[in-house]
C-alpha cells in the first residue's frame, strides 16, 4: 500500500493500511526482542508468516466482536466501518453469508499458514 491509501474518501483502506503497520511492527519489535533478548535463534520465514497471520486473523475477530451493539452499545464498531475495512482482504469473501461478523462456526481470515510437517492450510 502507498501514501495514497491514506485518504478521507476511502477511511476502509486508511484504518486497514494503519492496522496493518502497527501490528507489522510490534511483530517486528517481538521477533526482535525474542532474538536479542532471550538470545533465540531467527525464526523461520514459515513461523513469520504464521504468526503474521494469526495476529491479523485476531485483529479481523476483534473487530467482529466489537461490532455486538448490545454488549458495547453506542462505543462499539460499526458494521459498515469493519467491512470497509476488511472488504477484499477477507479469504473468500464472495462465500460469505451476509452478516459474517456476527455468524457463529463461519471462518474469517486471511492467507495462507504452513504446518510444522510443511503441508499447507487456509486459516
Amino acid at each position: 500500500m502507498a501514501c495514497g491509501a491514506i485518504t478521507k474518501e476511502n477511511p476502509g483502506k486508511t484504518r486497514l493500511y494503519r492496522i496493518l503497520v502497527s501490528e507489522s511492527a510490534f511483530l517486528i519489535w517481538c521477533l526482535r526482542n525474542t532474538r536479542v533478548i532471550n538470545n533465540k535463534d531467527e525464526p523461520s520465514e514459515r513461523e513469520i508468516k504464521n504468526r503474521w497471520l494469526r495476529i491479523v486473523n485476531n485483529r479481523i475477530a476483534l473487530d467482529c466482536a466489537l461490532t455486538d451493539s448490545a454488549k458495547y452499545g453506542h462505543r462499539g464498531l460499526q458494521k459498515s466501518v469493519v467491512c470497509k475495512t476488511w472488504s477484499k482482504v477477507l479469504l473468500d469473501e464472495d462465500r460469505l453469508p451476509e452478516d459474517w461478523m456476527r455468524e457463529t462456526g463461519v471462518l474469517v481470515g486471511i492467507g495462507w499458514a504452513e504446518a510444522m510437517d510443511g503441508s499447507v492450510f487456509w486459516t
